[in-house]
């Protein structure tokens, strides 16, 4: 590894440093959005089999779901 580096001066390790590190850190962020994509499907999935489980109706779990949606939050309203 020393070899590797001390090929470089100065100005080319700063950049070598610069481009890995740029590029680990935009692939760290494409694997944990989808990480966190998957986990917020699968945590979805956990509740709606849950409330199907209850004997809860599709209306229901629409409602309950709906009402955990951004957009509802931010007070936009849905007429039924």
């Amino acid at each position: 590894m020393t070899d590797f580096l001390s090929r470089f001066n100065g100005g080319e390790l700063i950049a070598f440093v610069s481009v890995a590190g740029g590029l680990l850190i935009a692939a760290t962020a494409i694997i944990a959005g989808t990480w966190q994509k998957v986990r917020r499907t699968e945590i979805v999935s956990a509740l709606k089999q849950d409330m199907l489980n209850r004997g809860m109706s599709a209306d229901e779990i629409r409602t309950v779901l709906e009402a955990g949606s951004r957009g509802c939050r931010k007070g936009s309203s849905r007429s039924a």
